[in-house]
């Protein structure tokens, strides 16, 4: 017999890389909206530094975080969205359910570009990204439009987990408080391993000062 409790599902660096992607994102538009470059920079170096983290740590770090245990096929996907339309109770790992795993792979993929991109942009006038130098006008100018596009994409991307967290809280599954608390109701015979998020942010923090040193360093000590 089984008896439901609630368990760690979400070690303290999923959660904190989470909500610190979200306000970063905000960040990140309203700067670039503003056209406080600078600012927008330093941002820009600090989600560099908290992906590179959540990258290595899909392969280290929890298992609700792996990546390998949470990505499912194609066919599982659609399999899980026909059964939740039907509204069927289904049953899969406690962390990501199969449709919200490839909706993080997405949004991970969509941040990417936009770095990647951002890096090599420019705005004709004052501001470029660090590498902007090693592409030709022509090329940094295309880079500076798909960054501009993909950040519309980034956007209905949100819209979209938004509305997604809506209709599973209007089907009395909170998605919200798990990632607040790191705990969710479990069964005691599905429990996931959770290791101590305190590794997480110790890699960040490596990460994070190698960014420093080798590309946000001039622009932090502007703002300063």
């Amino acid at each position: 017999m089984t008896h439901t409790q609630l368990h760690p599902v979400w070690d303290s660096f999923i959660r904190g890389y989470h909500w610190l992607q979200a306000f970063t994102i905000g960040g990140l538009w309203y700067t670039g909206t503003e056209g406080l470059m600078d600012w927008h920079f330093s941002l820009a170096y600090f989600l560099l530094a908290l992906i590179s983290t959540r990258l290595i740590w899909g392969v280290f770090g929890s298992e609700t975080a792996q990546f390998s245990r949470f990505v499912r096929s194609p066919v599982t996907v659609i399999n899980y969205l026909a059964a939740s339309l039907r509204g069927d109770k289904t049953s899969y790992s406690p962390g990501h359910n199969p449709a919200g795993a490839y909706m993080v792979v997405a949004f991970m993929l969509l941040l990417i570009t936009q770095l990647t991109t951002g890096l090599f942009a420019n705005d004709d006038i004052i501001s470029e990204g660090p590498f902007a130098y090693l592409v030709s006008g022509e090329t940094s100018s295309l880079l500076t439009e798909i960054h501009a596009i993909n950040f519309n994409i980034i956007l209905g991307a949100i819209g979209l987990h938004l509305t997604a967290i809506a209709v599973y809280f209007l089907r009395k599954e909170n998605l919200i408080t798990p990632m607040l608390t790191g705990r969710k109701r479990l069964n005691d015979d599905e429990l996931p391993k959770v290791v101590s998020g305190i590794w997480g942010w110790v890699i960040f923090f490596v990460i994070g000062i190698i960014v420093y040193v080798t590309l946000a360093k001039d622009v932090v000590a502007y703002l300063i």
